[in-house]
């Protein structure tokens, strides 16, 4: 019986690892027929994904088992997206094209070891519903975005956003409620 589990988490772990090499062999065909293919892997690979959710092509997902997708998201071209602390997008989001998502960060706190010796943090971020976020906005670690809101073209997010807010700029402010 223990044999049998053993045999079936690798076949899994393996199924797992085919589909990832499918993705990224699919990852730059911008079709609507690869956009159905991609998003049926991802559905394998990823924590959770929601109904209806289109990730467009040439979008990249880092350790995607840590990223858990609600209903009605779009993702578009160019995104980069590394769920090594985590992510969670809500339902209905909008995420525009060239975006990023950093779940992690480097540690640096010993001048004499090489910052890329330190290993990193994991720092989770999590998108409410109805959110839109901009075209090229970067989103760091340990992050709320709150239900409805909208983060503008090119904002750095390093803080949390509260529900309903219009926030922009790099660091992202609000600068209105809607």
């Amino acid at each position: 019986m223990a044999r049998l589990i053993v045999i079936k988490k690798f076949l899994g772990k393996l199924l797992k690892g085919y589909i990832l090499i499918i993705i990224g062999l699919i990852k730059y065909l911008p079709f609507r027929i690869f956009m159905k293919i991609r998003n049926n892997c991802y559905k394998i690979v990823l924590r959770k994904m929601g109904r209806n959710v289109n990730i467009c092509d040439a979008v990249t997902i880092i350790d995607p088992s840590k990223v858990s997708i609600g209903d009605r998201v779009s993702i578009h071209e160019y995104t980069y997206i590394a769920g090594g602390g985590e992510i969670t997008i809500g339902n209905y989001v909008a995420i525009a094209n060239n975006c990023t998502i950093v779940s992690e960060s480097h540690n640096f706190f010993e001048r004499n070891i090489p910052i890329k010796d330190q290993g990193v943090t994991a720092q989770p971020v999590s998108i409410g519903n109805d959110v839109w976020i901009g075209s090229k906005v970067t989103i760091l670690g340990n992050v709320k975005i709150g239900n409805g809101a909208i983060i503008g073209a090119g904002s750095v997010v390093n803080r949390d956003i509260p529900a309903y807010a219009i926030a922009v700029g790099a660091p992202c402010k609000v600068i209105k409620y809607r």
